[in-house]
């Protein structure tokens, strides 16, 4: 007999940043975290973002501040996402031309309803369902960051559970060891998806 397969959650889901759109049915977005600059200066962070572009991230995301930010948007390669904790922060840095806004559970419907692209951040795996529930039916992605977690043994199994679950943008400090595991979970979830629905 053949054993029941847990629940796969569909996500139909196109993201639209700058000129590319990401199908994001299967696959999860690998978004390299760019580090406040040690000086402040641009150059820094014009090269965290390149360095992003060049080892196969899908976005840049940081926290930095909107004067920054604009700078880094100009550098092309890749698409800023800028991670904030307010409305008016959201407002700031769209206005600068990051491509997508990263915000927490109470700001999802403030920030899409002033116009921002946004993703969901999420703190812990545990928040998805809640996370999926509020988010509805507005076309907002799930993010969760793993860039601060203590071990690559622990990020490594957060990235692979997430994307099951339904999270569609990894934050990561290792791009290569995240792209590996979007590769690997995106295959297994066409998979999966494929004998559910020939049932």
């Amino acid at each position: 007999m053949e054993s029941a397969l847990p629940p796969v959650p569909q996500v139909e889901l196109a993201l639209t940043l700058g000129d590319t759109t990401f199908d994001l049915r299967w696959r999860a977005l690998v978004a390299a975290v760019v580090a406040a600059p040690r000086f402040g200066r641009e150059s820094e962070v014009l090269a965290a973002v390149r360095a992003a572009s060049q080892v196969g991230a899908d976005v840049a995301v940081t926290s930095l501040p909107p004067r920054l930010i604009g700078h880094a948007t100009r550098v092309g390669g890749v698409p800023i996402a800028a991670k904030v904790s307010s409305l008016e922060a959201a407002e700031a840095v769209a206005q600068t031309g990051a491509a997508l806004v990263l915000v927490p559970l109470d700001l999802v419907g403030a920030a899409a309803d002033a116009g921002a692209t946004v993703a969901l951040l999420i703190d812990d795996i545990g928040d998805i369902d809640r996370a999926r529930s509020v988010v509805g039916d507005r076309p907002v992605p799930l993010a969760i960051d793993t860039s601060a977690m203590p071990t690559p043994e622990e990020a490594l199994a957060v990235e692979s559970v997430a994307v099951p679950l339904g999270c569609r943008l990894l934050c990561t400090n290792d791009v290569r060891r995240t792209r590996r595991v979007v590769e690997t979970v995106a295959a297994l979830l066409r998979a999966q998806r494929g004998r559910v629905d020939r049932r």
